[in-house]
């Protein structure tokens, strides 16, 4: 799904064209269907599912342990739930681990200021799904110095994305916001320590 929604390209299991109801037209190419073989899927997806989680940092400091324990204080882990167990796998390594996800993997609506209004699949132009946050404090790192937050990558500060979750997060938000200076710079230590 992936290969078709996010870029565009079709496959044996996506072999529709993208159909953008606002213009009303199929985006199309010239380039025969399916236009990646089931093999390189089937690898992609192999190599997807064996990466291992990015490991936490300063894990063991007294700033992050505060900030883990606020953030669920708050209501965030309503949604970033913070383990999920994976189920049966053929990858022995794979079948029923704990993995630090952060997320839910479940559609929310985040209200106005997130939506895009483009529906997407079952989601409504104001209904995300919870990103994992594994990983979160390396985002700057990997991006080259400069990290980018949200779907649409539209603020470099951490305090900002959350301060623009609403709908089914603005109880959530607001804890956030009323947190002391000292409080909230712990639970974003925590969130940079992910």
């Amino acid at each position: 799904t992936a290969y078709r929604n996010d870029i565009g390209v079709t496959s044996e299991f996506e072999p529709e064209e993208l159909f953008n109801p606002a213009l009303g037209n199929r985006v199309g190419d010239n380039v025969p269907d399916p236009e990646v073989a089931t093999e390189t899927i089937n690898n992609v997806v192999i190599y997807l599912q064996t990466l291992r989680p990015p490991l936490r940092r300063g894990a063991e400091q007294a700033q992050v342990r505060a900030g883990e324990r606020l953030f669920g204080e708050i209501g965030c882990t309503g949604c970033h739930v913070p383990e999920m167990e994976t189920g049966p796998s053929p990858i022995a390594a794979l079948a029923v681990q704990r993995v630090p996800l952060y997320s839910d993997l479940l559609l929310h609506d985040l209200g106005p200021a997130l939506a895009d209004n483009y529906p997407e699949g079952e989601a409504t132009g104001s209904e995300w799904r919870t990103t994992p946050l594994w990983g979160l404090g390396l985002v700057g790192e990997l991006l080259g110095g400069t990290p980018f937050y949200l779907h649409d990558g539209r603020t470099s500060s951490l305090e900002a994305a959350i301060l623009l979750h609403g709908g089914e997060a603005q109880k959530s938000r607001t804890n956030f916001t009323n947190l002391s200076a000292h409080e909230r710079a712990a639970v974003l230590a925590f969130l940079n320590s992910l």
